[in-house]
């Protein structure tokens, strides 16, 4: 695009209204006959000239100053078309100037920061004169809600949004942004009635999948299976709830069908697995002290119940200090301390890596941790539980990231581990396949591992690895 403000200047007519309307007549004429150079050349004119007469201008009545306020708005908007965006912005700036309660001008001075992700505090400040001077603008409120979402003020987007459900009850657009902030049963239910009347099936099955998985509630599911039966995440969520009312049977039917159908599939393979580990789980006796220490081959550990108090007091503080490090990181975790989380987790020891993971573990909390810890260190630290037989814990562990991230690639990595462990041979391939399809630098830790080394002949690992 060319700049040339001055271009083609002609002896200046008389000020008046009626010179700017022909002005910009010209410019949209020659947009739509696609002559772009000739419009900005036009559209700056009229920039031009209102500045040259601003004494005319400023002695104008109201009603005069508000048409030309028009007239910027609209060369204004065409500019934004042409993407002449600075020299816009300065005719919307003066347009608003000139009236301000130029809704218009407003609007599209935040609107097309937005779009550029630029000024995004301007724009916030733009769009909210806009609501204020025009309490039912649905655009002005979605695009303000959009604005804080990008500034993290999520409390005010929701307010934002749920400002134009007021003023339009069925509006799916906003429905969607305030679900990608929190999950609302309130307002899937209202989506799911909505696209259920407007007949739009591939976006309800979705919503009825996320509204059984939220309420529990199979009526959901069967909804949705009867639009889509084979569909895969809604078939996951009925074998995970068949599997939480202890259905084993109905769940691994469903769990090795969809194993058949998607056998790469991480969130499938994670299923798979859980069902099966739940339906042939048998009661594990906790070890003995003596049995576990005799498999070391220690003496003496008859002594252990007879040492003295004073060594006794010294292992209980210790005890009390662990428990006070690891309680100390959770609380740094959920106040959103993340930093200082970091820093202490980077110095677990193996005694608080395992305290952790016997505790409450949600998605947020696994992520943290496995993304927080180096891998080498997270091996060793997981092959201390195997050998401790504690693989059930380390595998819930992981599957809580693997349901919501199945592209996490050393949380699979660590899951192909685990099944290397469990001589799953099928599980460790696929696994370990997504996780270099993520990461291809996983290939050279998969070179050496200790777990993963058993396939090293191997036709497919061989394959994965070169």
């Amino acid at each position: 695009m060319i700049d040339l403000p001055l271009f083609g200047r002609k002896k200046r007519p008389s000020s008046n209204i009626k010179t700017y309307e022909n002005l910009l007549d010209e410019a949209k004429n020659a947009i739509s006959s696609g002559d772009e150079d000739k419009a900005q050349i036009l559209f700056r004119r009229i920039h031009r000239w209102i500045n040259e007469d601003a004494v005319a201008v400023a002695n104008m009545n109201e009603e005069e100053k508000n048409r030309i306020s028009e007239i910027l708005t609209e060369a204004g908007e065409n500019m934004l078309m042409i993407k002449d965006y600075d020299y816009a912005i300065k005719m919307l700036e003066k347009a608003k100037t000139l009236n301000d309660r130029n809704v218009r001008a407003w609007l599209d001075i935040g609107r097309n920061l937005m779009e550029r992700n630029t000024r995004i505090p301007y724009a916030i400040s733009c769009l909210q004169e806009a609501v204020k001077l025009d309490p039912k603008n649905i655009e002005a409120y979605l695009l303000l809600g959009d604005g804080f979402r990008l500034q993290g003020q999520n409390e005010k987007a929701l307010k934002a949004y749920h400002n134009v459900l007021e003023i339009d009850p069925e509006n799916t657009a906003v429905m969607e942004r305030i679900l990608k902030i929190e999950e609302d049963i309130d307002i899937l239910k209202r989506y799911a009635e909505v696209l259920e009347k407007t007949g739009d099936t591939e976006n309800l099955v979705g919503v009825y999948n996320r509204l059984a998985t939220l309420t529990g509630e199979e009526s959901y599911l069967e909804k949705g299976l009867q639009i889509d039966p084979e569909n895969k995440e809604l078939l996951i969520t009925k074998a995970s709830m068949l599997k939480q009312n202890n259905n084993y049977i109905e769940a691994m039917e469903i769990a090795k069908m969809l194993l058949d159908k998607y056998p790469d599939d991480p969130g499938v393979q994670v299923l798979y697995e859980e069902i099966a580990g739940e339906e042939g789980k048998e009661e594990v006796k906790p070890i003995g002290v003596e049995e576990l220490f005799g498999d070391f081959e220690i003496e003496g550990i008859g002594e252990i119940e007879e040492e003295a108090p004073e060594i006794q007091e010294t292992e209980k503080r210790q005890t009390e200090r662990k428990e006070d490090e690891v309680s100390q990181f959770l609380t740094l975790f959920k106040d959103g301390k993340l930093d200082m989380a970091k820093k202490l987790l980077s110095e677990i020891s193996k005694e608080d890596f395992e305290k952790l993971l016997s505790g409450e573990i949600n998605y947020d909390l696994a992520k943290f941790i496995v993304e927080n810890v180096e891998l080498e260190r997270s091996r060793n630290l997981i092959d201390d539980l195997i050998a401790q037989n504690r693989i059930g814990e380390v595998e819930k562990f992981l599957n809580e990231i693997l349901k919501k991230d199945f592209k996490n690639s050393k949380a699979l990595f660590l899951k192909a581990r685990l099944m290397a462990a469990k001589d799953s041979e099928m599980g460790a391939r696929n696994f370990l396949t997504m996780s270099i399809k993520f990461d291809p630098k996983m290939k050279d830790s998969a070179k050496e591992d200790s777990l993963l080394k058993k396939y090293a002949s191997t036709d497919w690992f061989k394959k994965l690895i070169s």
